[in-house]
């Protein structure tokens, strides 16, 4: 245990990333190319081996238990402005809404439905304790975003965060109709990318949020949730969540990214 310690300790980032990708990417290929288990339940435990469980283990081995009772700090850090819950849970929903606006037929076809509201409250729920929010956000944003920052700059660190934060949804691009993967090599390559844009340009945003609310996990899992549950099915129920309607998400969020880099001069709120 001291050797293994030992050399986590000199490369914290690195085995971060290893132990994020490699129990997770093998219990996802596992289960789907071997078991060939249906899309849902076993992938709720993948982001609790990955980037959860490693973003434990390696403050562990660097920074002992009062590393750790930083990292649950963190995690518990729910005294922030009450500005930055609205942003997170009624901005970001409301931003990816705008984004519908150019898909042909989405004007017209706005009809809010109440009767589908506790639908999407407990798909909120669901995606918030079981999805990916709380068992990514420990590892990305409480770990991983404040070491990079410091080695590679804010700008730099977030758009590798972004890249390593895609790359870990890989396997789940094998599963047809997952992002809207397909069954052949481009019908699951072209997607993917659609998604690591979609990743990396949210993943500016994401940085600053996090680094103006001092690496609020609370606020970082609130703000994974609202991205991944959509309200499409409450305010335009006939356009469907289409591969076309993400393309034009990745465009809204470069320029956000865009103009967040420009008006922080690249710093993202980083102020060490």
């Amino acid at each position: 245990m001291t050797v293994i310690r030992t050399l986590i300790q000199r490369r914290p980032l690195l085995w971060f990333i290893v132990l994020t990708f490699v129990p997770a990417w093998t219990y996802e290929l596992v289960c789907i190319l071997l078991l060939r288990l249906p899309f849902l339940p076993w992938m709720f435990a993948a982001p609790f081996i990955g980037p959860a469980a490693a973003a434990f283990v390696v403050t562990a081995a660097v920074d002992g238990r009062r590393g750790v009772r930083d990292l649950l700090s963190k995690l518990t850090r729910w005294r922030v402005g009450a500005g930055w819950y609205l942003l997170v849970v009624l901005g970001s929903p409301a931003l990816l809404m705008l984004c519908v606006l150019p898909v042909p037929g989405a004007v017209t076809a706005f009809r809010p439905s109440l009767a589908a509201l506790p639908e999407y409250v407990l798909l909120y729920l669901v995606v918030l304790i079981l999805g990916g929010p709380l068992g990514e956000e420990p590892g990305w944003r409480c770990f991983a975003t404040p070491r990079l920052q410091q080695r590679f700059g804010p700008a730099g660190g977030t758009l590798i965060l972004g890249l390593l934060w895609a790359a870990w949804h890989l396997p789940l691009s094998l599963i047809e109709g997952y992002n809207h993967a397909g069954a052949d090599l481009r019908g699951i390559l072209v997607p993917f990318l659609v998604f690591t844009g979609f990743v990396v340009a949210v993943s500016f945003p994401f940085t600053w949020i996090a680094n103006r609310t001092q690496d609020s996990g609370p606020i970082a899992v609130l703000l994974h949730t609202s991205f991944n549950a959509s309200l499409l099915p409450v305010l335009f129920p006939d356009v469907p969540d289409s591969l076309h309607y993400e393309l034009i998400q990745v465009i809204a969020l470069s320029l956000l990214a865009t103009v967040t880099l420009a008006c922080t001069r690249g710093r993202l709120g980083y102020d060490k």
